[in-house]
């Protein structure tokens, strides 16, 4: 595995990984990684697409994992996508070589692998999606919304909404390893972040999501309490992708790459790659 920083869109560092083919790759894919945790949680995914060829990068987010930044934490949500940016041009594709680029994004990352492709699509080959966050106030009333904003403006900082990693896989061994990682915020969502996923919803507007016209996979857990799959589903409805799939494997929870069947989803994923390469 190969390691590094890059200088993120505000100046501070970001941390980066990745996992390199021993030979020749065919194609690359930016794992997105989703909130609270960080990219060396991808890496049994790495290992499975370098096993078919892909080379692999996964940054961490401003505030997220071994990145500076305030913990679990964003000023304003573009910075993500902005950084994303950055990691692309000045680090994936700083040897000048085409080769074909997937982004693949998971729950929060989900929604800034979105943003990202709004705005760069055709420098994509496709984008894969897992438990992507797009409608988050589906989960919240109009009043707590409201009360939230106002909070923010107050005490950014206020730890706001409780977490339960029980919910993120059925494996136990999974959710201890998440509990006990030190580069995991395990700590209540604090109200800026959850009032700046609230904005990302209104930044994925549905006639923005109708743009989206590359090719797609769309992954979801059937039993994912954290993002509903209605999210996913929006995503799928809306875009006007004429290459697109969406496949929800029943019974999951949220993190469907760390599910005691996560075989299947690993199988699925790399079928795709091999055919959109």
């Amino acid at each position: 595995m190969k390691t590094g920083t890059f200088t993120g869109s505000n100046g501070s560092q970001r941390y980066y990984r990745a996992w390199l083919t021993e030979t020749s790759a065919r194609g690359r894919v930016v794992i997105v990684h989703g909130y609270a945790e960080h990219g060396d949680r991808y890496a049994e995914m790495a290992s499975e697409l370098n096993a078919i060829g892909f080379d692999v990068w996964a940054p961490d987010h401003y505030g997220h994992g071994l990145s500076e930044g305030k913990r679990a934490d964003v000023p304003r949500f573009e910075l993500f996508v902005e950084d994303l940016q950055l990691f692309t041009s000045s680090v994936v594709q700083a040897d000048g070589k085409e080769l074909p680029l997937f982004l693949y994004g998971h729950s929060m990352g989900g929604a800034i692998a979105l943003l990202y492709t709004l705005q760069l699509q055709a420098d994509l080959k496709g984008l894969i999606l897992s438990g992507p966050v797009v409608r988050p106030g589906a989960q919240s009333s109009q009043a707590e919304r409201r009360i939230g904003h106002i909070l923010r403006l107050i005490s950014p900082s206020f730890k706001y909404l409780p977490f339960d990693p029980q919910k993120l896989s059925h494996d136990p061994e999974i959710v201890e390893a998440y509990i006990r990682d030190p580069m995991v915020y395990s700590n209540k969502m604090k109200i800026r972040m959850a009032d700046e996923l609230l904005r990302a919803e209104h930044l994925l507007s549905d006639k923005g999501l109708k743009g989206l016209s590359l090719p797609m996979l769309i992954l979801h857990g059937g039993d994912d309490q954290v993002v509903l799959p209605s999210n996913s589903e929006v995503v799928f409805t809306l875009s006007s992708s004429s290459d697109k799939t969406r496949y929800v494997f029943e019974g999951m929870y949220h993190e469907i790459h760390n599910e005691p069947g996560r075989k299947e989803v690993f199988a699925k994923v790399r079928s795709w790659l091999e055919e959109h390469v």
